[in-house]
């Protein structure tokens, strides 16, 4: 139960200035928020400069107040993208050339069939 000077607490803590580390962990919740999809990017960027500009706890509240309370509905599983079969380019090349190697090395052979001996 609370009663008229816890109230009167509040708001004094309210008026209490803010330190480094309370903005820190403020733009920490604001993160989160956004990660989960709780946030736009828009409304993300809006809050995290109020946050650090905040000087009071009564101002870090406020930018934080409205967040809505559970991550938003999961999206569904996007499908895998699809794996194209491919060729290396160049495979048609280094057919082409082993093809002439050997009908080279055929018509050497062929030219000069006294010459080589075994």
């Amino acid at each position: 139960m609370t009663g008229p000077g816890d109230e009167m607490a509040a708001v004094a803590h309210g008026r209490l200035r803010a330190s480094q580390a309370d903005r820190e962990q403020v733009v920490e919740v604001l993160k989160t928020a956004f990660v989960q999809g709780r946030l736009t990017r828009d409304e993300f960027g809006g809050r995290v400069g109020r946050a650090l500009a905040s000087r009071t706890y009564a101002e870090l509240t406020a930018v934080t107040a409205g967040i809505p309370a559970g991550p938003a509905a999961a999206r569904p599983p996007r499908k895998p993208a699809r794996v194209h079969s491919r060729r290396p380019a160049n495979t048609g090349v280094r057919t082409g050339v082993r093809v002439l190697i050997a009908a080279a090395i055929f018509v050497v052979l062929l030219l000069a069939p006294g010459r080589l001996t075994w």
